[in-house]
């Protein structure tokens, strides 16, 4: 396990990159309705991980990064990621000591607060959502996160320094 251990910021940053490649990439419409949300799986998993390093602020910038991206209001997405890295941070001794499809469980609640606080916002603006396309990314977040934990976690066991 990585917790407490110094991973390079390299590393950090280019898993963030690859996240966010894949939350911007063109895909099909039947498509986007089970593509999970890689970039909020990746900052949760470096807010559990590297809670020093990779904290509320990070998981904020990350989140005000999708709202450029995407054009949507400054700050829906940062508010959405601050509150999703405030809980995983308030449940970080529970996560640490569970394995990954515990995890998941734990997170899905999480999961469902992050894209709830996007739903909130777009309800009061008036930007009106498929449910369907709202809440299965919750799903398919919680079902991938074994993979993607494990996955991010393999890459910075290499990268460790003690």
């Amino acid at each position: 396990m990585i917790v407490n251990k110094q991973v390079s910021s390299l590393l950090i940053g280019s898993s963030l990159l690859i996240a966010i490649l894949l939350v911007i990439l063109p895909l099909p419409p039947w498509a986007l309705l089970y593509w999970p949300n890689f970039l909020v799986i990746t900052v949760l998993f470096w807010v559990l991980m590297q809670p020093l390093s990779f904290g509320l602020g990070m998981a904020w910038c990350c989140g005000l990064l999708i709202d450029v991206l995407h054009g949507t209001p400054l700050g829906q997405h940062g508010l959405a990621m601050a509150v999703a890295a405030y809980l995983v941070l308030k449940l970080r001794e529970i996560l640490w000591f569970s394995v990954y499809w515990q995890q998941a469980l734990f997170l899905l609640p999480v999961f469902g607060i992050h894209e709830f606080v996007l739903f909130w916002i777009d309800g009061v603006i008036g930007h009106d959502i498929e449910p369907l396309h709202r809440w299965l990314p919750v799903c398919t977040n919680t079902v991938i996160w074994p993979a993607c934990a494990l996955c991010l976690e393999r890459f910075a066991e290499r990268d460790v320094r003690y």
